[in-house]
């Protein structure tokens, strides 16, 4: 159980990493690119209504510096056919950072880990094993050797929260990975911390082995 925290981590960074390459495609899926498969459902509203046509095109809108978005998030990890399922927080602050806690499985309440990315860095911290790793975007080779930096990984987690409420998601890896993402009680709420402070009690680890260790078991 302690796992899926340092398994879900390195499969978003991917996530969001294969999805970037499909910039310009629209809503439709590529057919050059068959490795990661997306489904999302939308329950706003129900099929038979259409868009006014004079809606503004909110993915165009310029979102203001420091917009708030909050949800809570409900995870299902699926590798070599076992599963595993926690609950979690995701917290986004436009242009300044976004944040992802997920609580131990079985107690609920537990902060198990926490991932942090803000435009200069990327903070990883496991509360079981009091670790954590701190890095830049050209540093993380994962995501450097794919041209990923923060505004990406923002542009694809903003649009996904905003336009859905459930995700369905394939990762390419040596064994596959499937994410399943349910959003819920999404919010605009700011009285909560944006960047973590680390213990000293806390050991740092070497972002690249753990992300190439977990991605590629």
């Amino acid at each position: 159980m302690k796992r899926i925290f340092w398994l879900l981590i390195p499969a978003l960074l991917m996530l969001s990493a294969c999805r970037s390459s499909k910039k310009g495609v629209g809503n439709e899926t590529d057919p050059t690119q068959p490795t990661t498969t997306v489904h999302a459902e939308k329950s706003t509203d129900s099929p038979s209504k259409k868009k006014d046509k004079q809606d503004p095109d909110l993915g165009k809108m310029k979102i203001p510096v420091g917009t708030n978005f909050t949800s809570k998030v409900r995870v299902t990890i699926t590798q070599n056919g076992k599963d595993i399922t926690t609950n979690g927080n995701l917290r986004m602050r436009y242009d300044d950072v976004i944040q992802i806690t997920l609580f131990d499985p079985l107690l609920g309440i537990a902060e198990v880990g926490r991932m942090e990315l803000s435009p200069d860095n990327v903070l990883i911290i496991d509360k079981v094993n009091r670790r954590y790793t701190s890095t830049t975007y050209d540093e993380f080779s994962a995501l450097k050797s794919r041209n990923i930096d923060f505004k990406t990984i923002q542009d694809f987690f903003w649009k996904e929260a905003q336009n859905g409420d459930k995700f369905a998601y394939t990762i390419p890896a040596k064994s596959d990975i499937k994410l399943d993402l349910k959003l819920s009680n999404k919010g605009n709420a700011s009285n909560w911390s944006a960047h973590t402070q680390v213990s000293d009690k806390y050991t740092k680890t070497d972002a690249n082995k753990l992300f190439s260790n977990m991605i590629n078991e």
